[in-house]
Protein backbone atom coordinates (compact mmCIF):
# COMPACT_ATOMS: atom_id res chain seq x y z
CA UNK A 1 0.00 0.00 0.00
CA UNK A 2 1.25 3.57 -1.14
CA UNK A 3 1.73 6.17 1.58
CA UNK A 4 1.30 9.29 -0.37
CA UNK A 5 1.95 12.45 1.71
CA UNK A 6 0.64 15.38 0.49
CA UNK A 7 1.60 18.80 -0.81
CA UNK A 8 -1.45 21.45 -1.65
CA UNK A 9 -0.20 24.37 -3.76
CA UNK A 10 -1.93 27.74 -3.04
CA UNK A 11 -0.29 31.04 -3.83
CA UNK A 12 2.91 28.97 -4.28
CA UNK A 13 3.34 27.93 -0.80
CA UNK A 14 2.21 24.32 0.60
CA UNK A 15 -1.10 24.63 2.91
CA UNK A 16 -3.80 22.84 4.10
CA UNK A 17 -7.63 23.67 3.89
CA UNK A 18 -10.31 22.40 6.45
CA UNK A 19 -12.56 20.67 4.38
CA UNK A 20 -11.58 22.53 1.71
CA UNK A 21 -12.23 26.02 2.92
CA UNK A 22 -10.11 28.44 0.83
CA UNK A 23 -11.29 30.86 3.57
CA UNK A 24 -9.45 28.31 6.31
CA UNK A 25 -5.76 28.03 5.13
CA UNK A 26 -2.81 27.48 6.86
CA UNK A 27 0.97 27.73 5.31
CA UNK A 28 2.76 24.69 6.84
CA UNK A 29 5.89 25.44 4.33
CA UNK A 30 6.87 29.00 1.92
CA UNK A 31 8.99 26.74 -0.48
CA UNK A 32 6.94 23.57 -1.41
CA UNK A 33 10.59 22.08 -2.90
CA UNK A 34 11.85 22.22 0.71
CA UNK A 35 8.67 20.40 2.00
CA UNK A 36 8.52 17.70 -0.88
CA UNK A 37 12.66 17.27 -0.16
CA UNK A 38 12.09 16.75 3.34
CA UNK A 39 9.35 14.05 2.85
CA UNK A 40 12.03 12.39 0.72
CA UNK A 41 14.50 12.23 2.96
CA UNK A 42 12.05 10.80 5.21
CA UNK A 43 11.71 7.28 3.03
CA UNK A 44 8.49 8.60 0.83
CA UNK A 45 8.66 7.49 -2.56
CA UNK A 46 5.55 9.20 -4.07
CA UNK A 47 3.88 12.64 -3.26
CA UNK A 48 0.43 13.84 -3.93
CA UNK A 49 0.90 17.15 -5.25
CA UNK A 50 -2.70 19.76 -5.51
CA UNK A 51 -2.92 22.78 -7.72
CA UNK A 52 -6.02 24.44 -5.28
CA UNK A 53 -5.75 27.27 -7.46
CA UNK A 54 -6.01 24.97 -10.83
CA UNK A 55 -8.62 23.07 -8.96
CA UNK A 56 -11.28 26.21 -7.97
CA UNK A 57 -10.07 28.21 -11.12
CA UNK A 58 -9.44 25.67 -14.09
CA UNK A 59 -6.26 27.87 -14.38
CA UNK A 60 -3.07 26.85 -12.88
CA UNK A 61 -0.36 29.38 -11.44
CA UNK A 62 1.18 26.80 -9.12
CA UNK A 63 2.93 24.77 -12.22
CA UNK A 64 6.49 26.05 -11.43
CA UNK A 65 6.45 24.67 -7.93
CA UNK A 66 5.02 21.19 -9.48
CA UNK A 67 7.96 21.09 -12.19
CA UNK A 68 10.94 22.16 -8.97
CA UNK A 69 9.87 19.21 -7.15
CA UNK A 70 9.52 16.80 -9.96
CA UNK A 71 13.09 18.32 -11.56
CA UNK A 72 14.58 18.25 -8.07
CA UNK A 73 13.77 15.15 -6.29
CA UNK A 74 13.31 11.17 -7.19
CA UNK A 75 9.91 11.43 -5.80
CA UNK A 76 7.15 9.88 -7.86
CA UNK A 77 5.06 12.88 -8.21
CA UNK A 78 1.00 12.55 -8.58
CA UNK A 79 -0.76 16.24 -9.51
CA UNK A 80 -3.98 17.13 -9.85
CA UNK A 81 -6.00 20.71 -9.42
CA UNK A 82 -7.19 21.93 -12.91
CA UNK A 83 -6.30 19.43 -15.02
CA UNK A 84 -9.59 19.86 -17.82
CA UNK A 85 -8.07 19.06 -21.06
CA UNK A 86 -5.91 16.42 -23.03
CA UNK A 87 -2.59 19.21 -23.51
CA UNK A 88 -2.68 19.76 -20.28
CA UNK A 89 -2.26 16.19 -18.92
CA UNK A 90 0.22 15.94 -21.86
CA UNK A 91 2.41 18.73 -20.51
CA UNK A 92 2.50 17.17 -16.66
CA UNK A 93 3.65 13.56 -18.18
CA UNK A 94 5.85 15.37 -20.12
CA UNK A 95 7.68 17.23 -17.36
CA UNK A 96 7.72 14.00 -15.43
CA UNK A 97 4.81 13.67 -13.33
CA UNK A 98 3.65 9.95 -13.08
CA UNK A 99 -0.06 10.33 -12.50
CA UNK A 100 -2.35 12.64 -13.12
CA UNK A 101 -5.20 13.28 -11.04
CA UNK A 102 -8.84 13.93 -13.38
CA UNK A 103 -11.82 15.95 -11.69
CA UNK A 104 -14.27 18.35 -12.36
CA UNK A 105 -14.04 17.91 -16.40
CA UNK A 106 -14.88 13.98 -15.72
CA UNK A 107 -18.13 15.21 -14.24
CA UNK A 108 -19.18 17.91 -16.69
CA UNK A 109 -17.75 16.64 -19.97
CA UNK A 110 -18.81 12.92 -20.39
CA UNK A 111 -16.38 11.92 -22.32
CA UNK A 112 -13.33 13.21 -21.26
CA UNK A 113 -12.23 10.65 -18.96
CA UNK A 114 -12.85 8.22 -21.80
CA UNK A 115 -10.54 10.15 -24.12
CA UNK A 116 -8.02 10.52 -20.99
CA UNK A 117 -7.75 7.00 -20.37
CA UNK A 118 -7.40 5.48 -24.10
CA UNK A 119 -4.53 8.74 -24.51
CA UNK A 120 -3.12 7.88 -21.56
CA UNK A 121 -3.28 4.03 -20.24
CA UNK A 122 -2.99 3.36 -16.86
CA UNK A 123 -1.33 7.12 -16.08
CA UNK A 124 -4.90 8.51 -15.11
CA UNK A 125 -6.33 8.60 -11.68
CA UNK A 126 -9.86 10.30 -10.65
CA UNK A 127 -10.49 12.29 -8.00
CA UNK A 128 -13.55 10.95 -5.88
CA UNK A 129 -14.66 13.74 -3.67
CA UNK A 130 -17.28 13.18 -1.56
CA UNK A 131 -19.06 16.18 0.13
CA UNK A 132 -22.61 14.99 2.36
CA UNK A 133 -22.83 11.66 -0.05
CA UNK A 134 -22.85 13.96 -3.22
CA UNK A 135 -20.02 14.25 -5.48
CA UNK A 136 -18.13 17.71 -4.98
CA UNK A 137 -16.03 19.50 -8.18
CA UNK A 138 -14.52 22.87 -8.83
CA UNK A 139 -12.61 22.84 -5.48
CA UNK A 140 -15.38 21.36 -3.63
CA UNK A 141 -16.90 24.82 -3.79
CA UNK A 142 -20.16 22.76 -6.11
CA UNK A 143 -21.49 19.35 -5.89
CA UNK A 144 -22.88 17.21 -8.83
CA UNK A 145 -26.42 15.30 -9.20
CA UNK A 146 -24.74 12.30 -10.42
CA UNK A 147 -24.87 9.35 -8.51
CA UNK A 148 -21.90 8.08 -6.93
CA UNK A 149 -22.62 4.35 -7.51
CA UNK A 150 -24.04 4.63 -10.92
CA UNK A 151 -20.96 6.78 -12.06
CA UNK A 152 -18.02 3.81 -10.24
CA UNK A 153 -19.98 1.32 -12.42
CA UNK A 154 -19.33 3.48 -15.92
CA UNK A 155 -15.62 3.61 -15.63
CA UNK A 156 -15.07 -0.18 -14.65
CA UNK A 157 -13.82 -0.67 -17.89
CA UNK A 158 -11.31 2.21 -18.26
CA UNK A 159 -7.40 1.94 -18.33
CA UNK A 160 -7.33 3.77 -14.68
CA UNK A 161 -4.53 3.73 -12.24
CA UNK A 162 -6.75 4.12 -9.58
CA UNK A 163 -9.90 6.16 -7.72
CA UNK A 164 -8.80 8.77 -5.46
CA UNK A 165 -11.84 8.69 -2.23
CA UNK A 166 -11.93 11.68 -0.31
CA UNK A 167 -14.28 12.30 2.37
CA UNK A 168 -14.38 16.19 1.64
CA UNK A 169 -16.21 17.03 5.57
CA UNK A 170 -13.41 14.88 6.80
CA UNK A 171 -10.45 16.58 4.98
CA UNK A 172 -7.82 18.23 7.37
CA UNK A 173 -10.25 17.67 10.56
CA UNK A 174 -7.94 14.62 11.90
CA UNK A 175 -11.29 12.58 12.45
CA UNK A 176 -10.74 9.34 11.49
CA UNK A 177 -11.02 7.34 7.78
CA UNK A 178 -14.82 7.02 6.89
CA UNK A 179 -15.10 3.20 6.25
CA UNK A 180 -18.20 3.22 5.40
CA UNK A 181 -18.10 5.66 2.49
CA UNK A 182 -14.52 3.29 1.71
CA UNK A 183 -16.63 0.17 1.62
CA UNK A 184 -19.28 1.19 -0.52
CA UNK A 185 -16.99 2.29 -3.47
CA UNK A 186 -14.74 -0.93 -3.28
CA UNK A 187 -18.33 -3.01 -3.64
CA UNK A 188 -19.33 -0.75 -6.99
CA UNK A 189 -15.63 -0.64 -8.85
CA UNK A 190 -12.83 -2.84 -9.61
CA UNK A 191 -10.63 0.42 -10.19
CA UNK A 192 -7.91 0.10 -7.40
CA UNK A 193 -9.01 2.64 -4.54
CA UNK A 194 -6.88 5.47 -2.67
CA UNK A 195 -8.23 6.49 0.50
CA UNK A 196 -7.85 10.07 1.67
CA UNK A 197 -9.70 12.82 4.32
CA UNK A 198 -10.10 12.86 7.63
CA UNK A 199 -6.58 10.31 8.03
CA UNK A 200 -5.47 10.74 12.36
CA UNK A 201 -3.51 8.47 14.02
CA UNK A 202 -1.17 5.17 13.27
CA UNK A 203 -4.19 3.49 14.33
CA UNK A 204 -6.15 4.25 10.94
CA UNK A 205 -3.53 3.13 8.75
CA UNK A 206 -3.27 -0.37 10.74
CA UNK A 207 -7.30 -0.88 10.20
CA UNK A 208 -7.24 0.24 6.84
CA UNK A 209 -4.01 -2.54 6.14
CA UNK A 210 -5.61 -4.68 7.35
CA UNK A 211 -8.72 -4.32 5.62
CA UNK A 212 -5.96 -4.88 2.47
CA UNK A 213 -7.58 -7.06 -0.28
CA UNK A 214 -5.53 -5.90 -3.15
CA UNK A 215 -8.21 -3.32 -3.98
CA UNK A 216 -6.73 -0.63 -2.12
CA UNK A 217 -3.86 1.03 -3.68
CA UNK A 218 -2.84 3.46 -0.82
CA UNK A 219 -3.23 6.41 1.24
CA UNK A 220 -3.40 10.18 1.08
CA UNK A 221 -1.95 11.80 4.30
CA UNK A 222 -1.85 15.14 4.88
CA UNK A 223 -2.54 17.10 7.70
CA UNK A 224 -1.33 14.72 10.56
CA UNK A 225 1.90 14.79 9.24
CA UNK A 226 1.98 18.60 9.05
CA UNK A 227 0.81 18.37 12.75
CA UNK A 228 3.20 15.55 13.54
CA UNK A 229 -0.10 13.35 14.70
CA UNK A 230 1.73 11.09 12.17
CA UNK A 231 5.39 10.42 11.82
CA UNK A 232 5.97 9.72 7.81
CA UNK A 233 8.50 7.08 8.69
CA UNK A 234 6.28 4.70 11.23
CA UNK A 235 3.11 5.76 8.37
CA UNK A 236 5.66 3.97 5.75
CA UNK A 237 6.68 1.34 8.51
CA UNK A 238 2.84 0.16 9.47
CA UNK A 239 1.77 0.01 5.46
CA UNK A 240 4.57 -1.78 4.14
Amino acid sequence: MIVYPAIDLKDGKCVRLIQGDFDKSTTYNENPLDQAKHFENLGAEWLHCVDLDGAKTGQSTNIKSIEDIISNTKLNVQVGGGVRDIEKIRSLINVGAKNVVLGTAIYEEKLFLEEAADHFPYQISIALDIKNNEIAVRGWTKVMSQNVNDFLSSINSLDITSVICTDVMRDGMKKGINFDMINNILENTSIPCVVSGGVSNLDDLIKLKAKDNNQIYGVIIGKALYDKSIKLNDALSVTK
